[in-house]
Protein backbone atom coordinates (compact mmCIF):
# COMPACT_ATOMS: atom_id res chain seq x y z
CA UNK A 1 0.00 0.00 0.00
CA UNK A 2 1.63 3.46 -1.20
CA UNK A 3 1.84 6.47 1.35
CA UNK A 4 -1.07 8.93 1.32
CA UNK A 5 0.20 11.68 -0.54
CA UNK A 6 -1.48 15.27 -1.23
CA UNK A 7 -0.42 16.30 -4.74
CA UNK A 8 -0.18 13.20 -7.22
CA UNK A 9 2.68 12.51 -9.18
CA UNK A 10 2.63 13.86 -12.61
CA UNK A 11 3.70 10.54 -13.99
CA UNK A 12 1.33 8.20 -15.23
CA UNK A 13 1.27 5.14 -12.55
CA UNK A 14 1.97 2.88 -15.85
CA UNK A 15 4.90 4.60 -16.38
CA UNK A 16 6.62 4.35 -13.20
CA UNK A 17 7.75 1.33 -10.34
CA UNK A 18 5.89 1.05 -7.08
CA UNK A 19 7.82 1.39 -4.48
CA UNK A 20 7.67 -2.32 -3.26
CA UNK A 21 9.01 -3.58 -6.62
CA UNK A 22 12.01 -1.32 -6.20
CA UNK A 23 12.44 -2.45 -2.80
CA UNK A 24 11.55 -6.54 -3.92
CA UNK A 25 14.33 -5.70 -6.67
CA UNK A 26 17.09 -4.23 -6.01
CA UNK A 27 20.32 -4.24 -3.69
CA UNK A 28 19.68 -1.75 -0.87
CA UNK A 29 23.85 -0.79 -1.94
CA UNK A 30 22.71 -0.07 -5.78
CA UNK A 31 19.44 2.31 -4.20
CA UNK A 32 22.16 3.79 -1.83
CA UNK A 33 24.38 4.27 -4.59
CA UNK A 34 21.73 5.72 -6.71
CA UNK A 35 20.84 8.45 -3.67
CA UNK A 36 24.59 9.12 -4.04
CA UNK A 37 24.94 9.93 -7.33
CA UNK A 38 22.17 12.27 -7.59
CA UNK A 39 21.80 13.99 -4.30
CA UNK A 40 18.62 15.90 -3.14
CA UNK A 41 17.37 17.51 -0.73
CA UNK A 42 14.75 14.57 0.41
CA UNK A 43 17.41 11.48 -0.08
CA UNK A 44 21.39 11.02 -0.01
CA UNK A 45 23.73 8.21 -0.34
CA UNK A 46 22.83 8.02 3.88
CA UNK A 47 19.07 7.12 3.27
CA UNK A 48 17.45 4.12 3.93
CA UNK A 49 16.72 1.58 1.10
CA UNK A 50 13.07 2.22 1.78
CA UNK A 51 13.28 6.43 1.53
CA UNK A 52 14.92 6.10 -1.92
CA UNK A 53 12.82 3.71 -3.35
CA UNK A 54 10.10 5.45 -2.33
CA UNK A 55 11.61 8.85 -3.42
CA UNK A 56 12.82 6.91 -7.12
CA UNK A 57 9.20 5.77 -7.59
CA UNK A 58 7.45 9.07 -6.86
CA UNK A 59 10.27 11.23 -9.28
CA UNK A 60 10.89 8.99 -11.95
CA UNK A 61 9.58 6.89 -14.78
CA UNK A 62 10.62 3.14 -15.11
CA UNK A 63 13.08 4.03 -18.27
CA UNK A 64 14.72 6.69 -15.75
CA UNK A 65 15.01 4.47 -12.89
CA UNK A 66 16.18 1.49 -14.89
CA UNK A 67 18.46 3.97 -16.11
CA UNK A 68 20.15 5.19 -13.10
CA UNK A 69 20.46 1.55 -11.71
CA UNK A 70 21.92 0.31 -14.71
CA UNK A 71 24.97 3.45 -14.57
CA UNK A 72 25.00 2.38 -10.76
CA UNK A 73 25.39 -1.58 -10.93
CA UNK A 74 28.45 -1.17 -13.99
CA UNK A 75 30.25 1.52 -11.67
CA UNK A 76 32.81 1.26 -9.03
CA UNK A 77 32.37 3.10 -5.96
CA UNK A 78 32.82 6.12 -4.92
CA UNK A 79 28.95 5.99 -6.45
CA UNK A 80 28.73 9.51 -5.68
CA UNK A 81 30.77 10.70 -8.62
CA UNK A 82 29.14 8.49 -11.44
CA UNK A 83 27.54 10.40 -14.14
CA UNK A 84 24.19 9.74 -14.67
CA UNK A 85 23.41 12.00 -17.79
CA UNK A 86 22.74 9.03 -19.38
CA UNK A 87 19.58 8.22 -18.09
CA UNK A 88 18.63 11.70 -18.17
CA UNK A 89 15.63 12.51 -20.52
CA UNK A 90 15.97 14.03 -23.33
CA UNK A 91 15.17 17.47 -22.46
CA UNK A 92 18.02 17.44 -20.21
CA UNK A 93 16.11 17.09 -17.14
CA UNK A 94 15.40 14.26 -14.91
CA UNK A 95 11.41 13.77 -14.62
CA UNK A 96 10.34 16.19 -11.99
CA UNK A 97 13.65 18.14 -10.96
CA UNK A 98 16.95 19.19 -12.20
Amino acid sequence: MSAYRIFPSLIPETERYTRKELLNSTAAHILQGAAAAHTTSKVNGQSSALEIADFLSGNHTKSEVDGILNLIEDSDPPRSEVDLSPALNQDGNLSQYS
